[in-house]
């Protein structure tokens, strides 16, 4: 099977998710690629068209062992007409659970035939100077993996006479999937304690790039130490963008879980492929 276009579909708060997606694409070496960035909500607003030559590239951040909530009801809205997909989920060296097998089912009811599939490693985003979680990843050799799994794709498409030709693709998971038990605490809780990353109003130069980059307008550009509770995916985009570290989680049970996390995520993993 020839290919000539692959679009990649991210949702990529931190922009690791985005890169690993752009490598991955970058070893299948198409005639033409494009990427279709839904980080925001202001980007699903429109959905853009699969042509089907296409090969589409389906990435997203592990949120809590699921694909993030935040981007259900988009996936569930794509239409394709039997496209092969490439599965990509990126998580932050704890474990990514049932998150590709999910992101699997939305691409099967989208119409798509899953053709690889990867889990890859970046930088967690609750990482700090002081809990670093897989810092500084994807790294080199993130990179590389990602454009070797590029290739492999290629070959393997094009051995194929057509996506139908496929074979299913063996991924780990389960059904019903995983419970987001610490999601769920944090939305309860979020009824007394607001739960969001706050601003030292010191350090703070008003820059406004916390609102730019927020995936749901939870910061104020009016005052951006204010931060909408409800809108808040705690995705840390903004913790990570301020030159100034002025955004900080420092609700302290939330501070002691990033030192357990940071704990138990010391021994270094490797991206895993599924072809």
């Amino acid at each position: 099977m020839k290919i000539k276009s692959v679009r990649c579909v991210c949702f990529s708060p931190t922009g690791t998710t985005k890169t690993i997606a752009e490598n991955i694409a970058k070893g299948i070496h198409p005639e033409f690629m494009e990427i279709v960035d839904i980080t925001k909500r202001s980007q699903r607003k429109g959905q853009f068209l699969i042509g089907k030559d296409d090969i589409v590239i389906l990435a997203t951040p592990v949120y809590y062992g699921r694909v993030p909530e935040e981007i259900l009801p988009y996936l569930n809205s794509l239409k394709a007409a039997q496209n092969s997909v490439v599965l990509v989920v990126v998580y932050g060296n704890r474990a990514f659970e049932d998150a590709l097998t999910e992101l699997h089912d939305l691409a099967v009811g989208a119409d798509c035939i899953p053709v690889a599939a990867g889990a890859f490693v970046a930088e967690h985003s609750y990482s700090s100077k002081r809990y670093p979680i897989a810092p500084n990843r994807p790294d080199e050799s993130d990179i590389r993996k990602a454009q070797e799994f590029g290739a492999a794709i290629r070959d393997k498409l094009q051995s194929l006479e057509s996506s139908g030709h496929t074979t299913n693709i063996a991924i780990p998971g389960q059904f019903p999937y995983v419970e987001p038990v610490n999601l769920n605490m944090i939305k309860k809780a979020r009824s007394v304690v607001a739960l969001t990353p706050e601003t030292d109003a010191s350090r703070c130069t008003q820059c406004g790039q916390c609102a730019e980059v927020c995936p749901t307008g939870a910061i104020s550009f009016d005052d951006v130490t204010q931060t909408d509770r409800w809108k808040c995916l705690i995705c840390f985009a903004c913790v990570k963008i301020c030159q100034e570290e002025a955004r900080q989680m420092n609700e302290p049970n939330f501070q002691a879980a990033i030192q357990a996390l940071q704990q138990n995520c010391l021994d270094r993993k490797e991206p895993e492929i599924f072809l």
